[in-house]
């Protein structure tokens, strides 16, 4: 039989040695700066804080307008009085230096610190007032708070972030100061008359009514134009509201309880008058 044509066999190349493995260090050192660069691809897409402020215009009126939005949305705040309080309806002239947590929702705060004259610390829940009563009261009664008469408004509106900022929306006179990716000061003055002027608010009138004619205030702000911090400079007025008032910290957390009814004294007696 003739031979069949064998197809022929592919030449098989020559093996080649395994290459020695590389060393785990010399591994790792290659693969960082693979790492590295979908990094720093993902910083140059989405711009710094900083970069990204440098778009919100940070002229007087913006970060003005801003402060007092955020600061009349906020939740809560952290609020400092150190004045001197007009006499009031039966209530005499007094002073005052106390700060404490609010939780402006509710609305309800505590404050703690010297009420004419004498330590104290005062609770506000909603329409209610609570003063804590001198620890020879506490002692004879075994009870801790005396509410106050209805009506009663120790803190003057200061408490309520919605009537200070409609006042600071009034502010004239403005000066700016600060730099990106730090803080801003917004320097003006509150004017009463304008206050009234602008907003028919019997709320804001009232609160306005215990004011001097000229409040001078320092809003610090972030570089979006949150509030850091808001002081008040009221003055010039003896049988106004005189002192500093400070709003900061707003967002944080709360901390104000209602006492129980076997905790108030419902019948003061002489020495807590």
């Amino acid at each position: 039989m003739p031979r069949r044509n064998r197809r022929p066999r592919p030449s098989r190349a020559p093996v080649q040695p395994r290459p020695a493995a590389l060393p785990r260090a010399a591994l790792l050192a290659a693969a960082l700066p693979l790492a590295v660069l979908p990094l720093a691809s993902g910083c140059q897409g989405t711009p710094s804080p900083a970069a990204a402020a440098t778009g919100f215009p940070h002229d007087a009126p913006t970060l003005l307008a801003a402060g007092a939005g955020h600061l009349e949305g906020t939740s809560s705040f952290r609020l400092a009085l150190r004045v001197a309080m007009p006499a009031d309806g039966g209530r005499a002239a007094h002073r005052m230096a106390m700060s404490g947590v609010w939780d402006a929702r509710r609305p309800a705060g505590r404050m703690d610190g010297t009420l004419k004259g004498a330590p104290a610390t005062v609770l506000v829940i909603g329409d209610s007032e609570y003063v804590s009563l001198p620890a020879p009261v506490r002692k004879s009664t075994g009870r801790s708070w005396m509410r106050a008469a209805p009506g009663t408004r120790t803190f003057a509106g200061f408490s309520d972030v919605r009537l200070v900022a409609m006042a600071l929306r009034t502010g004239q006179g403005l000066r700016v100061s600060g730099a990106p990716g730090a803080t801003w000061h917004v320097q003006g003055a509150v004017d009463r008359a304008a206050v009234t002027r602008a907003n028919p608010d019997p709320a804001l009138r009232a609160f306005a009514g215990l004011l001097p004619p000229k409040t001078r205030f320092d809003l610090v702000t972030d570089d979006r134009g949150r509030p850091v911090r808001i002081r008040l400079a009221p003055s010039g007025d003896a049988k106004k509201v005189q002192g500093t008032v400070e709003l900061s910290d707003v967002g944080v957390r709360p901390d104000v309880r209602e006492p129980l009814a076997g905790q108030i004294l419902t019948s003061p007696g002489p020495a807590v008058r």
